[in-house]
């Protein structure tokens, strides 16, 4: 099994002698791995050979991610469903007279992901347990510790409080349910400053260490916003500091004709009259201090097409990222690391729903 990023390339190519054509049966689907497919593939795709070549490329991850829409309510559990989906593939090779050459099945993960440049083609974060790229969060004190993981092994989560106490043990068993695949923690407890992260499988066990701040903030209300991160899965950022909101509008406007009759007209009535008013509120948040591991986390998010924010009445509302352009801090540089980043409503003041 491997991972399909399905916001970049991602490509299938067969290479035979005597190569002539080639077909590619794509199916998508959820539920198990090996018995949740129907065998009636949404794709069927052709492709002959171009001349004076000797390998016949498809490339997919547009055609399947058109089956993955991940939503937010506010209940991880419930999103981490819509994360992924089987992706069963059919590549098979003729030749000029039809005569099949070879044929290879395969079925891979696929995630609303990415990979970067410099990571190459067809990157694949397979055994990559952690969905997140950052070692250590900031959270709102008292909020639950939402850490994203990967059940393709068995995985043992551990938190400790500031004396290397062992306050909490979650375990997360290996799954082949698309909608078990990925998994959140759910321990909430003030005294918790650090996430071991045990990883268990054919090849032995790997740990990974998670240094947790939980922050309270009693002069500016903290928001929590959410995005879709580079692994295709939901990660909260919190921002601790001034936060400012504002509203713009647009407007449509014509003269109207207030004559009466009989030449008179009230001086009381518009003679310019607006129509079509549409009104949108933005606000501009502060992280407050982080460390330079947060630059990577800010860079998804900025990257992320989806992106909500939970107010202090815990109620979630979708928010679209304003801001163009960040410059990454350093201590070095910039002494603090700090960021403000401003966001639009994903909607209209003035409901127009219809």
């Amino acid at each position: 099994m491997g991972i399909i990023n399905t916001r970049s390339p991602y490509f299938l190519s067969v290479s035979d002698t005597d190569l002539a054509t080639a077909t590619l049966d794509i199916e998508i689907y959820t539920g198990n791995e090996t018995t949740g497919y129907s065998g009636t593939p949404q794709y069927n795709l052709s492709k002959k050979i171009i001349l004076n070549t000797t390998k016949i490329s498809f490339e997919i991850s547009e055609l399947i991610r058109d089956y993955l829409d991940i939503t937010f309510e506010g209940d991880y559990d419930a999103s981490a469903e819509q994360f992924c989906k089987w992706v069963r593939t059919t590549l098979t090779a003729f030749d000029g007279n039809g005569v099949q050459l070879s044929q290879t099945i395969s079925t891979d993960l696929a995630f609303d992901s990415y990979g970067y440049f410099e990571e190459g083609a067809n990157y694949s974060f397979e055994y990559e347990g952690l969905l997140m790229s950052n070692n250590d969060m900031f959270i709102k004190s008292g909020d639950e510790i939402k850490i994203p993981i990967q059940t393709d092994r068995t995985v043992t989560v551990r938190f400790y409080d500031s004396d290397n106490g062992l306050l909490n043990t979650e375990t997360f068993t290996l799954s082949d349910q698309s909608q078990d695949k990925v998994v959140y923690t759910t321990f909430d407890d003030d005294q918790a400053v650090k996430a071991t992260i045990q990883y268990t499988g054919d090849s032995g066990s790997e740990t990974s260490t998670i240094k947790i701040s939980q922050l309270s903030e009693c002069k500016f209300t903290p928001y929590k916003t959410t995005f879709i991160n580079k692994f295709g899965v939901l990660q909260d950022l919190y921002f601790f500091k001034k936060s400012v909101d504002k509203m713009t509008t647009k407007r449509e406007s014509y003269k109207a004709n207030i004559l009466a009759s009989n030449n008179t007209y009230n001086t009381y009535n518009h003679t310019k009259r607006d129509f079509n008013i549409v009104a949108n509120e933005l606000v501009s948040l502060s992280s407050g201090f982080v460390n330079e591991s947060y630059n990577e986390v800010f860079k998804q998010m900025m990257l992320s097409e989806k992106v909500w924010i939970t107010n202090e009445n815990n109620q979630v509302y979708p928010i679209n990222i304003k801001t163009s352009d960040i410059t990454y801090k350093t201590s070095l540089n910039d002494k603090l690391v700090e960021y403000t980043i401003e966001f639009d409503n994903s909607y209209n003041v003035l409901n127009d729903i219809r």
